[in-house]
């Protein structure tokens, strides 16, 4: 009985050490657990605010577009209007130039009309030997056929021009675009000229006795073909006749 006792003593003996060394092993590693929870727990608050803070990035980010989104819809709202203005403006300038170039036309009409004019007053002066007249329609530099004369001699050379006028428009074959109102072979070259000149080219019927006609043989018996320059004199607000050559074709 006594050996039971003890047997039962020593068994009782090694299953409170047994025990102990049991709770001890598991306090152990709860420790280890729970210094490994802290730790996980401290990783996991480090990586929520590095979520955070990139989620906070993110917000200004999209803010940040939105706001650019706005400005966008803003200017291209402003860019419409701008358009807009300027095809009304683009729209009032046609119009513009439109009536501009009505009046355009409307003066270069009453132009060729006034030069035509000056031209057949000046043939009109020669033909009746008024060459006083004809030399007061005429510029300070005028020159015939590529040359200048005095007065003395251009009235000499004159002399031998029994007569010449303006050739009919439809009896030279012109189109319409070349003639004026009066219905004469005048028209006005637009793209030629210096400033406060133009030029035309006229069709004359000429009568001239070549032997007097000395230098000026450039003129031809019967239709010449001839290119007149006109200069404006601002100061006296006047045409002048600046020259005669023969019109090239």
């Amino acid at each position: 009985m006594k050996k039971f006792v003890v047997v039962m003593i020593t068994i009782l003996v090694l299953f409170v050490f047994l025990m102990l060394n049991y709770l001890l092993w598991d306090k152990e590693n709860l420790l280890k657990q729970s210094e490994s929870d802290k730790l996980e727990q401290d990783w996991l608050r480090g990586q929520n605010r590095t979520l955070q803070s990139t989620v906070n990035e993110q917000e200004q980010t999209i803010k940040a577009l939105e706001k650019e989104k706005d400005d966008l819809l803003n200017r291209i709202s402003n860019l419409e209007q701008a358009l807009r203005l300027a095809n009304s403006q683009a729209e009032g300038y046609r119009n513009q130039i439109a009536g501009k170039d009505q009046v355009i036309g409307n003066y270069k009409r009453l132009m060729q009309d006034e030069l035509c004019g000056l031209a057949m007053d000046w043939f009109e002066s020669i033909s009746k030997r008024d060459y006083e007249a004809a030399w007061a329609l005429m510029d300070a530099n005028f020159m015939a056929f590529g040359s200048r004369y005095t007065r003395d001699d251009f009235f000499r050379y004159l002399g031998a021009i029994h007569s010449i006028a303006l050739v009919r428009a439809a009896d030279a074959g012109e189109k319409a675009g070349g003639q004026n109102d009066g219905g004469y072979a005048f028209e006005i070259l637009k793209e030629y000229g210096a400033d406060y000149e133009v030029i035309a080219v006229v069709q004359a019927e000429v009568v001239v006795d070549l032997k007097q006609a000395g230098d000026m043989a450039d003129w031809v018996q019967g239709t010449n073909r001839l290119q007149m320059n006109f200069r404006f004199d601002p100061s006296a607000q006047k045409w002048a006749i600046s020259g005669v050559l023969k019109a090239s074709n």
